[in-house]
């Protein structure tokens, strides 16, 4: 597919995207002379990219030869990686979009290669991380083999503990393999920063927690303190949750430290699932990130979530689970491998044969996965294909969700959002602001219980951490805070705008000020619930508060 054909309005965009990629610096007079299309046509089409862009925090900047991506060639990959991960999950491997950025058999070929190492090394990698790493790679080789090369990965704190695991040198024996295949020949920079990727995806096999250090130790418990008080679920005594999620933790920072972007293909699954959860760990790592200058992504969001679901889980007692397939035990191990990759590990998978199934007894099964039709089971069924997809996962994954949330009170939810809603009353105001600083100006000027002393130190707090990283959360919605030690009231104020504004690379229309003290911070957990309702309905959102400030 050439850049230079007149594509589809749908596609264009990614035409357009294909040549900022590949350095070009465009005008919107020259795109919309190329594509025979109006300049408003090819505005749409580069806020589309600018919106894409800012999920890696990747620069759309403009000089007066047009519109260009800002950094090197490792902002370029992160973006093709989203790109093709997002594809890859929605099972369109012979996608058009797809060859366009990725060649799908080069793609297989460096799949097959590492799992076949990984099984040869009897290595246990989660499928995600897995998925990271073939992509990854296969976007380094196509643009390499294109003449666009990864020239500075820094040598940074992953860097050093390289070379502290005995372990280490398996990830260039690894990538020696795909030498050996005369598929590419990697530079020492694209060996470092491929290595980063390897290891910062399953780092877990190259470290014990002895190795973190005291203070990093700390810093973790303080986060579970943190999310467990603003759910309400004491998770102090979790020794499986405080043992995971430190390596997790770990990983975690080594790989923002080393500038990495890995995908969560389930993240939009797990937003929408576990919203209450997934936005108190949202806001509780903004903290987690500040205090260690770290930018954190909201795939990586999705993956703590994750740990704290299973944790919450486990204070509710195990959940079996059968699995069926035709032939028993002796073909099935493999699905159940990855089944226990993707269910938290509360649950219990038992391996049954169809034959078998007739005679077990049902009373403490709570769910089913079968590769086969089953009928008449008066248990949840699950019914995959005997390959275990990405879709498949997410069928899985949502049956099993399902089944937690048969625990949670409705009415309790209802209550707590509508002591939300009432707590709100006359703090959610209707206006238009030219910038993020007018609006958070304003929000702070409402508050009558802060003195301006404190209210001009919390100020410098909120845009000390906004210049860190974004509070943007999505679909408009931006949660601006600060430093919760420098008040002495708590508050909440929301602006919603009839024009939306500039906040950073995208564009926002309800401004949600948090000024909470650490004392009160059971408040986050319902508020942060209505507020990814209003996520997926901003409509209805819009129209609650309009009954709130009536």
């Amino acid at each position: 597919m050439s850049t230079n054909k007149i594509p589809s309005s749908k596609l264009r965009k990614y035409y357009v995207l294909k040549r900022l990629l590949n350095d070009e610096h465009l005008s919107y007079q020259r795109l919309s002379d190329d594509y025979l299309v109006s300049r408003s046509s090819i505005a749409n089409d580069i806020v589309f990219i600018k919106q894409l862009l800012a999920k890696d925090n990747v620069p759309l900047k403009f000089d007066n030869s047009g519109t260009f991506i800002g950094g090197g060639e490792e902002n370029k990959q992160k973006v093709i990686k989203r790109i093709i991960t997002n594809l890859v999950r929605e099972s369109q491997t012979n996608n058009e979009l797809l060859q366009f950025f990725m060649d799908p058999e080069l793609l297989i070929i460096i799949q097959n290669i590492f799992r076949e190492k990984a099984k040869e090394w009897s290595f246990e990698i989660s499928e995600n991380y897995l998925q990271d790493i073939v992509i990854s790679t296969s976007v380094l080789v196509k643009r390499g083999n294109e003449g666009h090369h990864i020239k500075q990965a820094k040598r940074n704190q992953l860097g050093r503990l390289l070379f502290q695991f005995e372990k280490y040198p398996l990830v260039y024996e690894l990538l020696k393999t795909v030498e050996t295949k005369k598929i590419y020949r990697f530079s020492q920079e694209e060996v470092r920063y491929l290595s980063y990727i390897i290891l910062g995806n399953g780092f877990k096999l190259f470290m014990k927690d002895t190795s973190i250090p005291d203070e990093f130790k700390k810093k973790t418990r303080i986060l579970i303190s943190n999310v467990g008080y603003d759910i309400g679920v004491d998770l102090s005594q979790d020794t499986r949750l405080d043992t995971d999620l430190l390596l997790h933790l770990y990983q975690m920072v080594l790989r923002l430290q080393s500038d990495m972007t890995v995908i969560n293909p389930l993240l939009k699954e797990i937003k929408r699932s576990y919203s209450r959860l997934y936005g108190v760990v949202w806001y509780a790592l903004r903290e987690f990130g500040n205090d260690n200058n770290l930018m954190v992504s909201d795939d990586e969001v999705a993956f703590v979530t994750i740990h704290f679901q299973a944790a919450i889980e486990r204070s509710k007692g195990i959940k079996r689970i059968l699995f069926v397939c035709p032939n028993g035990i002796g073909t099935s191990s493999l699905l159940s491998a990855k089944m226990h990759r993707i269910l938290p590990n509360v649950s219990i998978i038992e391996v049954v044969s169809h034959t078998d199934l007739a005679r077990q007894d049902l009373s403490d099964v709570d769910l089913i996965i079968s590769t086969i039709p089953l009928h008449n089971i008066p248990v949840p069924v699950a019914q995959i294909s005997p390959m275990l997809t990405l879709d498949d996962m997410k069928i899985i994954m949502n049956q099993y969700i399902d089944l937690s949330m048969m625990d949670t009170s409705e009415t309790l939810v209802q209550d707590s959002d509508a002591n939300q809603v009432s707590m709100l009353k006359k703090h959610v105001f209707f206006k238009n602001v030219k910038n993020n600083k007018e609006a958070i100006d304003y929000l702070l000027g409402t508050n009558k219980w802060v003195t301006k002393i404190e209210l001009d130190r919390y100020r410098k707090s909120v845009f000390d951490r906004e210049k860190l990283q974004s509070t943007y959360l999505g679909n408009g919605f931006v949660i601006p805070h600060g430093d919760p030690k420098l008040i002495t009231h708590s508050s909440i104020s929301i602006l919603i705008l009839d024009k939306p504004i500039d906040w950073g690379n995208n564009k926002a229309d309800v401004i949600s000020l948090l000024m909470v003290r650490s004392e009160d911070k059971k408040i986050i957990e319902p508020f942060m619930n209505l507020i990814m309702q209003g996520i997926e309905n901003k409509e209805r959102f819009i129209s609650k508060m309009m009954e709130v400030n009536g």
